[in-house]
């Protein structure tokens, strides 16, 4: 379901926000990319992070973060059983 936020729901872009699981997130970045989805596999993105990516009606894709973890404290930055950033 897709839902648009603020005063002008006549925005000129379309946001979709995703919850789910890293590695479906890992592989939606990389074939929004065009790159072999084999590749999940080399990238981390902790639970909660933040992944953005923008889809321009020309077709050209930016991955402008992934896996973004700025807005947690250390202590709630978690990888499976891991947690912070030491491990």
């Amino acid at each position: 379901r897709t839902r648009t936020f603020g005063r002008d729901r006549r925005a000129r872009g379309r946001y979709d926000v995703v919850v789910c699981h890293a590695n479906v997130i890992r592989f939606f970045a990389l074939r929004a990319l065009q790159l072999p989805p084999e590749g999940w596999l080399r990238l981390c993105t902790m639970n909660a992070s933040i992944t953005h990516i923008t889809i321009l009606p020309s077709g050209h894709v930016s991955l402008r973060t992934l896996g973004d973890v700025g807005h947690l404290s250390p202590e709630q930055i978690t990888f499976g059983s891991y947690v912070g950033t030491n491990w």
